[in-house]
């Protein structure tokens, strides 16, 4: 079990578990924490060596990051949540509700991976970080991470998310990596029960749209939404967009328990 670094803000339930992306922290929830904490629980937390959260020795696998969030929940006493998260973060969600559909009352993903399209891409990007440390990586990133509008006039948030990126461990980032590279949930979205939202950025270079169709095709309860213009981390882009269809999920969600 490896006990991860977490945010736990506010009152309400059912609680919000918040999981971010590859290479951020749970600061990048900053526009979702700031609206949400005076509705809900709000649990953000950090990937494996991302953040405040212990690097085991890799590699790792899809099942061992969801099984971090279950550790989580159990910590807190969450016996479910409504889980949102953001590609990486949002393939944890998958397999969360997959394997353990008693934890999770909904699931947003936010262009999230079902599988990995290119497995030794992430294989190589794990051997670089291993090598060179997380300079190997961040070049590039405020073009892939961000839609060009966003890009080419930064925000405070937006500049920390890309520094930030430094400061990430490089055996956790590997790990976590590796376990993309290994990932996919092709054969296991039939088995998410769940009302499920599945949120792409029209402009997001980095998970391609299909990933959003094969969850729209084989989840039986979901909903497939595309922002106009909003690039990978939309949750900073466009918070109140999302912030929009997050309360509107919800409350879907309540109408028909």
């Amino acid at each position: 079990m490896n006990l991860v670094a977490f945010t736990d803000e506010g009152h309400g339930d059912p609680p919000v578990l918040l999981a971010a992306s590859l290479g951020t922290t749970a600061e990048m929830w900053a526009p979702q924490r700031d609206r949400l904490r005076a509705l809900r629980r709000v649990v953000s937390y950090d990937h494996r060596g991302h953040g405040g959260s212990p690097s085991p020795a890799g590699p790792y696998t899809l099942d061992d990051l969801v099984e971090d969030a279950v550790a989580l929940l159990d910590r807190l006493g969450v016996p479910s949540a409504d889980v949102v998260g953001v590609s990486l973060g949002g393939t944890v969600g998958l397999g969360l509700a997959a394997a353990h559909p008693d934890r999770v009352r909904s699931l947003v993903t936010v262009n999230a991976p079902v599988f990995a399209d290119d497995p030794e891409f992430w294989r190589r990007r794990a051997m670089a970080v291993r090598d060179d440390g997380m300079g190997a990586v961040t070049s590039g990133l405020l073009g892939r991470w961000y839609s060009p509008a966003v890009a080419a006039a930064p925000s405070v948030l937006v500049a920390s998310t890309i520094t930030g990126v430094d400061r990430i461990d490089p055996v956790g980032y590997a790990g976590c990596c590796e376990a993309i590279a290994g990932t996919d949930l092709r054969d296991r979205l039939a088995a998410v029960r769940c009302p499920v939202l599945a949120v792409t950025g029209e402009a997001d270079a980095v998970i391609p749209a299909h990933h959003a169709d094969l969850i729209a095709a084989a989840v039986p309860d979901v909903r497939r939404v595309v922002l106009p213009g909003a690039g990978h981390l939309l949750t900073q882009e466009v918070p109140d967009d999302l912030h929009a269809l997050l309360l509107d999920h919800w409350k879907n969600k309540e109408a028909v328990s």
